[in-house]
């Protein structure tokens, strides 16, 4: 109970308090009645109280790791990759208030666009695509207030894979597929 109560009261101190301090790594929107009125930096910035909020966000450059995917190259290998992005955040009321959750639009995204770029390379050429997939990605995402600096794959390698067949009714068998 204590607990909570100690959540209430910074809750609404944090309301009253006349001012916020972001820090260097940081920058916010101020909104006034849920509508824009200025992008703050990093400082001590005055707001008035319980009429005003500030969302922060960090725009140092930042790093997330993909999740592996499964993927068939032009020449019908079967592969899984990972992959890091490396971006940061250049216009911040784009980035907190064009798009929601946009870490996760950013990984799809870029998900996305490895896939369409495997699938229309060569396994022998798949050495050479991080400056293709950077230069696709960051085109992409600008709209978002998103600068990405790199997309690299950190992992690649070449994969039995199996399909299922089967009808509903019917026991299903597993193939491998040719490799």
């Amino acid at each position: 109970m204590f607990d909570k109560l100690v959540q209430l009261i910074e809750r609404f101190g944090y309301q009253l308090m006349p001012y916020v301090i972001i820090e260097e790594w940081n920058a916010g929107v101020h909104l006034r009645f849920g509508k824009w009125i200025k992008t703050l930096y990093g400082g001590i910035h005055f707001k008035i109280p319980f009429f005003d909020s500030i969302i922060e966000c960090p725009v140092i450059t930042q790093s997330v790791n993909l999740p592996s995917q499964t993927l068939t190259t032009l020449d019908e290998q079967s592969i899984v990759l990972k992959a890091i992005i490396r971006y940061k955040v250049n216009n911040v009321r784009t980035y907190l208030l064009g798009v929601m959750h946009a870490n996760d639009v950013l990984i799809d995204t870029t998900q996305g666009i490895i896939r369409d770029v495997v699938e229309m390379t060569k396994w022998d050429n798949l050495i050479d695509v991080n400056t293709q997939i950077t230069n696709e990605v960051k085109e992409y995402v600008v709209r978002w207030g998103i600068e990405v600096e790199a997309v690299t794959i950190t992992d690649l390698g070449l994969v039995k894979s199996f399909r299922i067949f089967g009808d509903e009714g019917h026991k299903s068998t597993i193939l491998p597929t040719d490799i």
